[in-house]
């Protein structure tokens, strides 16, 4: 009786001793909060307030830049960066107002700074390589570019990445130093261009012919630009065509134009004039002679 006792006895000072730890536990978070109550909600007051200065100070300078005529990919890489920039410093001057000692916390961010870049390396050559971009002005916002097999225009260069636009409406989002390592084909970065068609006729036909009935349709199409070296001339002898290599030039905005209807036109055109334009298609022969062909009669 004695030993159940002195067990509840026991219990009883544990429980309380428990009580008394988790007391003064609430009590210093409760303590803490109290006096951390005026720094919390400064914090918040700062984080919002900055974060709202950010999105203004960023809509402001863009919309001086765009009144200014400053290109678009400076505008776009400058609206990323700044927009990154404020963002960090309005980060860090939340964490200083609340508890955070700013100079201890720089030295902190200092002396990490190597491992974060080790870590973060493909990043930083991002950024580095927008920056090398927009420097160099080799591509800018509206270029219509193909790299690595994406084809697509230009419609934004941010911190880390730059956006294409391809033709069917999709996004492709490209790494920055992919762009400043790998070839890159810049189709409209030129006022002119020329277009390369083949043209394929029928070995029947009259090659001066069909060269003088597309160098006329050529003259009189008004896209095409006259003062350049347009010109119509055998580029092979194929397997069942002599295939014509036509070179038109025009402006660089009117290539696709240029493009579809040209060849459209010159398929009307030889048409009208009779001219043959073959397709693939494979002729069989077969010869056997009369008593081959009374031999199989027979089976």
């Amino acid at each position: 009786m004695y030993f159940i006792l002195d067990n509840v006895i026991n219990i009883n000072k544990d429980v309380e001793k428990n009580l008394s730890v988790a007391q003064q536990w609430l009590e210093g978070i409760y303590n803490w909060l109290i006096g951390a109550f005026p720094k919390l909600i400064a914090g918040l007051i700062i984080f919002f307030l900055g974060w709202w200065l950010t999105k203004l100070i960023c809509k402001i300078v863009v919309r001086a830049m765009t009144g200014a005529k400053v290109d678009k990919t400076v505008i776009s890489f400058f609206n990323s960066t700044a927009n990154a920039v404020l963002k960090v410093l309005v980060i860090l001057c939340v964490l200083s107002s609340i508890v955070f000692d700013i100079t201890t916390l720089i030295a902190t961010v200092s002396a990490a700074t190597f491992a974060i870049g080790i870590a973060l390396k493909d990043s930083l050559a991002n950024v580095a390589s927008g920056m090398l971009i927009i420097i160099n002005k080799k591509l800018k916002v509206g270029d219509y570019i193909e790299t690595e097999g994406l084809k697509g225009n230009i419609v934004r260069i941010d911190m880390m990445y730059t956006t294409l636009c391809t033709y069917d409406n999709k996004e492709i989002l490209i790494p920055n130093s992919r762009l400043t390592s790998n070839n890159i084909t810049n189709y409209f970065v030129r006022e002119e261009r020329r277009v390369d068609l083949i043209i394929p006729i029928s070995y029947s036909e009259d090659i001066e012919k069909a060269r003088s009935i597309i160098m006329e349709l050529i003259n009189n199409y008004e896209p095409i630009l006259k003062d350049k070296y347009n010109r119509v001339a055998v580029e092979r002898l194929n397997e069942s065509s002599v295939d014509l290599s036509v070179w038109v030039w025009c402006v660089s905005q009117d290539y696709w134009k240029v493009f579809y209807s040209i060849q459209e036109n010159i398929k009307t055109a030889l048409e009208q004039n009779g001219i043959t334009i073959p397709f693939n298609q494979l002729d069989v022969h077969l010869i056997q002679n009369e008593s081959n062909i009374k031999e199989n009669l027979k089976k």
